[in-house]
């Protein structure tokens, strides 16, 4: 049986909750908004399927002969819409020809982050895009078994954590299921979006929710990308430089990971999946041709099938190989955990008691920098006006 003493031992992968027989598991938010499994011991048989499938406990053999590359989609519009380089949606695309499925992380209508499944192009636009909260799982892990169990193709993303519990929980290889994971700097806080978004909403738009959010708007750039987020009332918006926007800040100062993104059993060049995506940072410095920045992704390629299926999808990429170790020279959360800040559980104990605007105030998460943000928000204001 599952007993978590220690909540650095525990990602949420909910591997754990999607294999018990007797569905006496749930995943059970804490005070910080993260999942953690919860067992109900008048149900529970002493199976321990749950403890013999926990990555964590258990090793998986990983794959160690990855090719890395420099990559960026030749469709300039789709690379405009994606994180960096546009590759996920090639090979999104690719699936989808073949009339599979893909599996990823998409907004719900309150701007919850939650995986979900594709199975069509016009709809793929939702799995685009950077969401910083760690998302809700559900059922997921059973639902694409079932589709494997039918010989459909599935691709799955997600964060390293999530595609090792996924694994885990197969139990076995499935020759049509393709596995993407990122280079992760850690999953934030459910609560502390939560809480963001309400004050933004009370910010800029008397408490009334967003019509779009652009995490990694490339407005002003790839390298220096904004953080946008649009009202329903003539397009005004709240726009700001991703170091200068207070959750931004928080994320990226490790305020309010969880606890197990402090010491992540995960990282590291050779991986579990087929295929790791990110940001190709220091692109400028390596491979300046290669660097427009409209978004440059660097590729790792970690298996037998990511390489048989880059081989379909290389005619719509302009890509060079590169030393995998040269490549993470400016993306140390490739192989590294991220620092644990001192005022972490501080930060986090606040959270479950206040408002976002108290903690922008005692951790000086203001923005030191208001020009672009007010820049938008007098044009909002005069065009209203008008």
């Amino acid at each position: 049986m599952i007993n978590i003493l220690d909540k650095a031992n525990c990602t949420g992968c909910s591997a754990c909750f999607s294999i018990c027989p007797k569905q006496c598991i749930s995943m059970t938010k804490d005070e910080e908004g993260f999942n953690y499994p919860v067992i109900d011991k008048n149900l529970c048989i002493n199976c321990n399927l749950c403890e013999n499938i926990c990555p964590l406990i258990n090793k998986k053999e990983i794959n160690t002969e990855t090719k890395t590359y420099a990559m960026m989609n030749k469709d300039s519009r789709t690379r405009e819409e994606s994180t960096s380089g546009g590759v996920f949606s090639l090979l999104a695309n690719y699936i989808l020809d073949l009339n599979g499925y893909v599996i990823g992380v998409a907004y719900d209508d309150n701007f919850v982050v939650k995986h979900i499944i594709v199975n069509n192009k016009d709809d793929l636009y939702k799995l685009r895009g950077a969401k910083y909260s760690q998302s809700e799982l559900g059922n997921i892990f059973k639902q694409t078994k079932e589709l494997l169990d039918k010989n459909k193709y599935v691709l799955f993303s997600g964060t390293p954590c999530q595609i090792v519990g996924l694994k885990s929980y197969l139990r076995k290889d499935y020759k049509k299921l393709i596995t993407v994971d990122l280079i992760c700097h850690g999953v934030p806080s459910p609560l502390a979006w939560n809480k963001y978004l309400e004050y933004r909403y009370k910010q800029d738009n008397k408490g009334k929710k967003a019509s779009h959010i652009n995490l990694r708007s490339k407005i002003t750039g790839w390298s220096n990308y904004s953080y946008s987020i649009v009202f329903d009332y003539d397009d005004y918006r709240y726009t700001s430089i991703n170091y200068e926007d207070p959750f931004m800040k928080a994320f990226v100062g490790n305020l309010c990971l969880r606890p197990s993104c402090y010491d992540c059993h995960f990282k590291g060049l050779e991986r579990i999946s087929d295929f790791t995506l990110g940001d190709y940072w220091g692109i400028w410095k390596q491979i300046p041709e290669m660097d427009d920045n409209c978004g440059t992704s660097v590729v790792f390629i970690h298996s037998y099938l990511g390489k048989e299926i880059f081989d379909q999808i290389k005619d719509k990429v302009i890509y060079q190989e590169v030393d995998s170790k040269t490549s993470i020279e400016m993306n140390p959360s490739m192989i590294e955990s991220s620092f644990s800040n001192d005022d972490r559980d501080k930060f986090m104990n606040d959270l479950e008691n206040s408002d976002f605007d108290y903690l922008i105030e005692k951790y000086d998460l203001k923005p030191k920098n208001l020009q672009v943000s007010l820049l938008k928000r007098i044009a909002g204001k005069i065009k209203r006006f008008i």
